[in-house]
């Protein structure tokens, strides 16, 4: 855990520096793949679809939320945890979200961090709820994987150039 927690800082502690990468082509490109899961990410969500939610997350994962840091060692304890949250949030009147925003910032050709702001809605349109989310990608050779999610406020997204 201390080890996901040291990368999860060093990467805050990068962006903090104004550290870019360069914006070739290839970046672009790899800047939208990278949200191209999020929004597939987000359409789980709305799915209520636990399983598919889980395959999202490299193992392990690093979880981070005002109760603090938990590592999730495999897409099965990610499942195991998303299951019963949905469930709550569907009983609460959730029924699904978008992205109001979302900033991608490429940090090296494998390593991304994307931050933006959710907006979940109630069946009848209304919102529900407004979440900031982080996260910290890395390319696999399945594609792009979140090895770190941080919720917070939505005013504390950062915001990339």
């Amino acid at each position: 855990m201390r080890t996901w927690i040291a990368i999860f800082l060093a990467v805050l502690a990068l962006l903090s520096q104004g550290v870019r990468a360069d914006q070739t082509t290839s970046g672009t490109e790899d800047a939208q793949d990278v949200k191209s899961v999020l929004f597939a990410y987000e359409e789980a969500w709305s799915r209520h679809d636990a399983k598919a939610i889980a395959s999202f997350y490299l193992e392990p994962a690093l979880r981070v939320s005002t109760t603090g840091p938990t590592v999730r060692p495999t897409q099965a304890s990610q499942e195991a945890f998303f299951a019963p949250f949905l469930i709550s949030l569907v009983k609460q009147g959730y029924a699904n979200s978008t992205w109001e925003r979302l900033d991608v910032h490429l940090l090296d050709a494998n390593t991304a961090i994307a931050s933006g702001v959710v907006v979940r809605y109630r069946q009848d349109r209304s919102v529900f709820q407004r979440q900031g989310v982080t996260y910290g990608l890395w390319r696999t050779d399945q594609g792009w994987k979140i090895f770190m999610s941080a919720t917070h406020s939505p005013d504390a997204a950062i915001r990339f150039p």
